[in-house]
């Protein structure tokens, strides 16, 4: 199976020029069944994504200061998550706190941009995507057809095929 017979249309996202705030994006959002935005300039061209994660992550600007911190060799536990709190003063302020001041964050800074490595392309075998996945690649991944962007391949809609083959196999024993 291909990719473009899973993906979703791009057609079907919200898309948000480079000058809104996030505060324009959670208004779009209140109309759209997903939720994430493409982020396009003033030609309708993809610069970006904008997640839930990314979202979240913008609602506390610490979280920048660890993201160059190589946390992956360290075990999760209760104390480091601790630290990392009191290092960076994550949640210093209350959630409604960073809400109010998060509303005119513009949407450039908490987009993601992806690497020219992490597309994938409509003719590509539903495989990579589940590769790109397990791999840890943000989420959800673009798809593009002759280096436009044209869907998203949903994790959720990525397992969905693969419960239904999973199925078909058991019913086959």
């Amino acid at each position: 199976m291909k990719i473009k017979e899973l993906m979703t249309p791009v057609s079907e996202y919200t898309t948000l020029k480079m000058d809104a705030t996030l505060s324009d994006v959670v208004t779009a959002l209140a109309d759209s069944k997903h939720r994430d935005v493409f982020v396009v300039d003033e030609n309708g061209k993809c610069q970006g994504i904008l997640t839930m994660t990314d979202i979240m992550l913008a609602l506390e600007p610490n979280y920048k200061k660890i993201m160059g911190k190589d946390t992956a060799s360290d075990i999760l536990t209760n104390r480091l998550v601790g630290d990392l709190f009191a290092e960076y003063g994550l949640w210093g302020d209350t959630l409604a706190e960073l809400c109010k001041k998060s509303l005119d964050i513009n949407i450039q800074e908490a987009m993601y941009v992806p690497g020219e490595n992490e597309f994938l392309n409509e003719e590509d075998d539903l495989e990579q995507g589940v590769h790109r996945y397990i791999a840890g690649m943000h989420q959800p991944l673009i798809v593009r057809s002759n280096g436009t962007v044209t869907g998203v391949l949903r994790l959720a809609d990525l397992f969905e095929e693969i419960r239904n083959r999973m199925l078909t196999c058991t019913a086959e024993l």
